[in-house]
């Protein structure tokens, strides 16, 4: 089997707990800090291992303060990135998580938004057959050369999940990527603000006209909307929210180790859902430990 290639960032989650989010000129206090590995692509690493699928976390380790505490996480965990550099530091995520559980992101960009074209010379392309990237790293600067490695390599299996920057990204980054047939997986609020539909369903018909490939909706405690030539609800279990974070990450990354073990989209995208709502049922971006996978596929 081949493999995953996992385009996107490893950096810090701070995550401070918070009452509810400040006004202007508000002075609040947070109740708790902790600060953890997060990212995107590290997120979805995170899950695509637990379910023993061979994968490359491309995502960059620079220089500095926060770059010295990922890789002291990272040995922690016995694992290590595919690319160093002395270039500029890592980026951070301050993540506030209000009373009821939602997330409120403020980021600051690193190294991880600047991807080289020369860091694609590390790998062989026909190790893999898919691969994943985030918003936040084709926003960047580094964002052509990871559509310039797509334009190269169109065997590959695109997943991409453009997060709230779906909004920001050009107009002619966005053309270049679509044009590449990505299958998409974005939450209800992006695919409406970025197609102005006034739902979920002309907004996901919508994006599928325009990547001809599938598209996934999370909809929240109303499971995931996927469009394609058989659109079809998949439902989840109402989930007892601790914080939302890393839940789209761990619900894409689930559906991709899913479907490269052979299962049927609505299988892949049920099981997703039942791992989203074990992460927002727990404290930060990722599980700890393992999952009884069997559990997961019969019920």
């Amino acid at each position: 089997m081949k493999k995953v290639l996992i385009i996107g960032a490893t950096m810090l989650d701070i995550v401070m707990k918070i009452n509810s989010l400040p006004k202007k000129s508000e002075d609040i206090c947070a109740k708790s800090q902790e600060m953890t590995l997060g990212g995107c692509g590290y997120n979805v690493a995170d899950i695509i291992s637990k379910f023993n699928i061979e994968h490359t976390l491309f995502a960059p380790i620079g220089k500095g303060i926060y770059a010295d505490i990922i890789n002291s996480l990272l040995k922690e965990k016995g694992l290590s990135s595919y690319i160093h550099t002395d270039e500029m530091d890592n980026g951070y995520c301050l993540c506030l998580v209000e009373d009821d559980g939602e997330r409120t992101f403020i980021t600051l960009p690193g190294i991880e938004c600047n991807f080289k074209k020369e860091w694609f010379e590390k790998i062989n392309p026909l190790d893999y057959d898919s691969v994943y990237i985030a918003g936040y790293e084709i926003e960047g600067e580094g964002g052509e050369s990871i559509i310039d490695f797509l334009e190269n390599n169109k065997h590959l299996t695109i997943y991409y999940a453009p997060g709230p920057r779906i909004n920001y990204i050009s107009k002619e980054k966005n053309n270049r990527l679509f044009s590449l047939n990505p299958i998409l997986h974005l939450n209800k609020l992006e695919a409406i603000t970025f197609t102005n539909k006034p739902n979920y369903v002309d907004a996901s018909l919508d994006l599928y006209k325009i990547t001809n490939n599938t598209v996934f909706v999370t909809l929240g405690e109303d499971g995931v909307y996927v469009c394609n030539k058989t659109p079809m609800l998949v439902p989840t279990k109402k989930a007892k929210v601790v914080d939302t974070i890393g839940a789209g990450d761990a619900n894409i990354g689930t559906i991709i180790a899913m479907l490269k073990l052979g299962y049927s989209l609505e299988k892949a995208v049920a099981v997703a859902n039942k791992i989203s709502s074990m992460i927002v049922e727990t404290k930060g971006p990722t599980l700890n430990g393992s999952f009884n996978k069997e559990d997961l596929f019969n019920e």
